[in-house]
């Protein structure tokens, strides 16, 4: 896939996401290409929040602590670390939710519509970020908008990788998911914290 093939795709995603998640599906593309690819769009996508995070003035108050003591601000090694398991633990949940609606796609069709839909995000949001420290307003509108977008193209995603044939059970998918990805979440941030308190010997 050459550079012209990627903004083919990028601007078919934003125009019929649809269409280019059964362009992605049928390319079949390497699986341990599709994981890096993951990977490294999670884990660059997490350094560039802890990023923006140090860079902007924090408020004086307990809403600025709490940034400040979060994991994204005080710990990005870890940050990253989380995004990636998050990543990867939803790719796995949404095949497995999907295999139990009656979905018939496969692990490899699940992992490719969601690593270019993490590529295609990334790519809008530094965007927008960027847009936004000339014009501010123009990247408030544009984060909602970027959000509607998520949701039409996640659905068509899972749709099409999951061959339902109903953005309704592809939406049912991804409430499903989101759940079990937050629960998920929340025990690995928790051993990883753990051991990372024992590492540092801390409480």
């Amino acid at each position: 896939m050459n550079a012209e093939m990627l903004k083919t795709l990028f601007a078919l995603s934003l125009r019929n996401p649809r269409e280019a998640a059964e362009l992605i599906v049928g390319m079949k593309l390497p699986t341990q290409a599709l994981w890096l690819a993951l990977s490294l769009v999670s884990v660059l996508t997490s350094l560039v929040f802890s990023s923006l995070l140090h860079a902007a003035p924090m408020p004086q108050d307990d809403v600025g602590q709490m940034i400040m003591s979060s994991p994204g601000y005080d710990s990005p090694l870890i940050f990253a670390l989380m995004q990636w398991g998050r990543a990867v633990l939803s790719v796995f949940v949404l095949y497995w939710v999907g295999k139990s609606m009656g979905g018939l796609g496969t692990l490899g069709d699940v992992l490719a519509v969601i690593t270019w839909l993490q590529m295609v995000t990334f790519t809008l949001i530094a965007g927008l970020f960027a847009v936004g420290f000339i014009f501010p307003f123009v990247s408030t509108i544009g984060m909602l908008v970027v959000l509607g977008w998520w949701l039409w193209a996640v659905v068509s995603f899972l749709d099409v990788a999951h061959r339902f044939g109903s953005p309704f059970k592809a939406l049912g998918v991804l409430i499903v998911s989101i759940l079990g990805v937050l629960l998920g979440i929340t025990v690995i941030m928790g051993v990883i914290l753990s051991l990372f308190a024992g590492i540092t010997g801390g409480p």
